[in-house]
């Protein structure tokens, strides 16, 4: 991890507060530079003003911090400010939508950050120069592009590499990051979104589907957060000598059924897109992939092939690599690579002018910049509109759901002949019937006095923005679809016996055109009553030991699509209930994080925190004040039976769960 000392922030010159004893309560989250951007001072300063902080990349929520005095310090800046500042990257974040955000050009904050070898990648904790917002002038149309792959990333700076003196491979090929690919959807998972082009670009110079390869990554690179991608850019647990040298490991592998742990040695790369390269390369090196290369038209025949010639010992890494690939739709990916734009269109975030005026909006003309979360209904509400008045106003939005962070949307009716800017349009008491509700941005939505197809609107619009597309799919073909709305909550809660404050929805459109809405009081995770080694657990330890320290891990869902059908598993299942025996399991084993620092909380702390599960984290009831969750989605059994009364007589859901707060 890159040391944070160092990280200063222009403070805003509006106020001159003395901050002397000024105290912050660390919040869950929070980081000691991003502390440090809000009040206007450096990490230095903080340290020295909080000598026991011993280590700056570790501060916990609920420690409170000494603010040291400074000669000018404001409220914390907004986002956007004329000046320039910093920016501490958080779990999700793209480039694009933190451009977007602040209201910067991509290719600008881009070259900004010179430290960024890889534009489709970074982490967080990462550090972000924020370039001052350029004044708003009228100025000649030009593409703002806000794909995670730009066109014009700034220059690359050189960095030693610890070169091994005898290398074993060969050096991947040079790939030219920045060629275009065309424009690639938006899949609302940031580390496909981050990594969609490299897989692309890997397709069509060496004819390895870009499905297999994002798969690949996902399961090798536990979704780009292990410890070898991290420390040594390799996101497909390649072993031997890279470019950049080597890392020692340590890591699982199967023989004749049975686990063992062995220190290995892996490739290390100068970038992402070094091991990208070199992962299509080390196909098309090794003869026993011979077969495997034979069948790059059929992306699933593929993946069997490189496991079938021993790409990794796993017996179920063929099965693990097809899930993710059903789950995710990735092979539009590899039709994208195929067929898709072999002139480059630009990015979907640029759209095209209106053919009409070439020039700039007239002055008086209102225009919204959109905004990661918005929607086309939220925006005609915001403005006291329609979405068709919104469509009529923007000939380039040809599809209404499909818009991106980044696009300039012209609001009808605002315009003025004699240049001056109209009062805003008041926003109506009720949203208009064209509109639908939107999802708060944090927090479980409120739902008193809807009516039941608004309440299918709103639920459907977490569908469309996170579910997978089968998910989308199944709604759209009438078929009941799960989801889940989590509340994060620590596992040591009301005794370690879980809290139901998380939302299960079972969401249907009937034949008749009316609409199934059922919600559910419920929990998602895991209570510490099953947590090993914790001094209050009451129950036997469950998990699974991810970091190998010898204590079972407690484990939830990721966030995602995951299938799930009907299963019974003996009346003695769960609390003792007459019909405790109705469960839902998952279809195939699913992808979990875990606490592995026991620490009650399921956060970036966690070390070797990703794993897979196998099919044991179920739907089932709980009791009334014990959740008896070691990680299944449980509620209590007047919610669980109003449940599986909702389910009908289908066998199997698609369950799309998403953390809100």
């Amino acid at each position: 991890m890159a040391r944070l000392n160092g990280v200063t922030r222009t403070p805003a010159t509006s106020s001159q507060t003395p901050t002397t004893g000024t105290q912050h309560l660390i919040r869950r989250g929070e980081t000691l530079s991003g502390i440090a951007q809000r009040y206007g001072t450096t990490v230095d300063a903080l340290l020295q003003a909080n000598r026991q902080i011993r280590n700056p990349n570790l501060i916990y929520a609920g420690q409170t911090l000494t603010i040291p005095t400074t000669r000018n310090t404001s409220a914390p800046n907004q986002a956007g400010s004329q000046a320039g500042s910093q920016y501490v990257v958080r779990r999700g974040d793209t480039l694009s939508e933190i451009a977007a955000r602040n209201g910067i050009d991509l290719a600008r904050l881009i070259k900004a950050n010179t430290q960024i070898q890889n534009p489709n990648l970074i982490y967080p904790g990462q550090v972000i120069n924020l370039p001052g917002r350029q004044v708003a002038t009228p100025a000649p149309a030009r593409p703002n592009p806000v794909q995670p792959s730009p066109t014009q990333p700034g220059p690359v700076p050189s960095r030693p590499t610890p070169a091994p003196s005898q290398p074993t491979t060969p050096a991947p090929p040079r790939v030219d990051t920045t060629a275009p690919v065309g424009t690639i959807p938006r899949t609302g998972n940031a580390f496909i979104d981050s990594i969609a082009a490299d897989a692309i670009r890997s397709q069509r110079t060496t004819g390895v589907p870009a499905s297999v390869t994002i798969a690949q990554a996902i399961l090798e690179s536990g979704w780009g957060r292990s410890e070898l991608t991290r420390q040594a850019n390799n996101y497909f647990g390649i072993k031997g000598t890279g470019p950049a040298g080597s890392v020692t490991m340590r890591t699982r592998e199967v023989f004749n059924g049975r686990e063992v742990y062995v220190n290995a040695q892996f490739r290390k790369y100068n970038s992402a897109a070094e091991s990208f390269a070199d992962h299509a390369q080390f196909f098309i090196r090794n003869p026993r992939y011979a077969t495997a290369m034979r069948h790059t038209n059929d992306a699933f025949r593929f993946a069997a092939e490189i496991h079938k010639a021993g790409y990794a010992t796993d017996p179920n890494y063929t099965k693990l690599l097809h899930s993710l690939m059903r789950e995710y739709n990735l092979t539009r990916f590899d039709a994208i690579a195929r067929n898709g734009n072999a002139t480059p269109a630009p990015p979907p975030a640029a759209p095209t002018p209106a053919p009409a005026p070439s020039a700039p909006p007239a002055a008086g003309t209102r225009e919204h910049r959109v905004r990661v979360g918005d929607t086309l209904s939220g925006i005609a509400q915001q403005y006291g509109t329609t979405v068709a008045a919104l469509q009529r106003a923007n000939p380039s939005i040809t599809n209404p759901n499909l818009i991106y962070p980044g696009q300039r949307i012209v609001i009808p009716g605002s315009g003025s002949t004699n240049g001056s800017r109209p009062a805003p349009t008041p926003a109506p008491s009720t949203p208009p019937t064209s509109g639908s509700p939107v999802p708060p941005s944090r927090g479980l939505p409120r739902t008193e006095g809807m009516t039941t197809a608004q309440k299918f609107a709103l639920y459907a619009n977490y569908i469309e923005r996170h579910g997978s597309a089968q998910a989308k799919a199944d709604l759209a073909a009438g078929r009941t679809v799960i989801l889940g709305l989590r509340v994060e909550t620590n596992t040591r809660a009301n005794g370690g016996q879980g809290v139901y404050d998380d939302r299960i929805v079972t969401l249907r459109k009937l034949p008749n055109g009316q609409f199934q809405v059922t919600e559910l009081r419920a929990n998602t995770e895991p209570g510490s009553q099953y947590e090993d080694g914790w001094s209050g657990r009451t129950r036997r330890p469950m998990g699974v030991d991810s970091n190998r320290d010898g204590r079972l891990d407690l484990g939830r869902l990721v966030d995602g699509t995951h299938e799930y059908m009907r299963a019974n598993v003996g009346p003695n299942f769960g609390p003792t209930q007459p019909d405790g025996n109705n469960i839902l399991m998952p279809t195939t084993s699913r992808p979990v994080v875990r606490d592995t620092n026991h620490d009650g909380v399921f956060d970036e702390r966690d070390r070797n925190r990703n794993s897979f599960e196998g099919q044991t984290m179920y739907f089932h009831r709980g009791g009334t004040t014990n959740t008896y969750s070691a990680g299944c989605q449980t509620m209590p059994q007047s919610e669980f039976n109003r449940f599986w009364d909702s389910l009908g007589n289908q066998q199997r859901f698609q369950y799309v769960l998403v953390t809100v707060g």
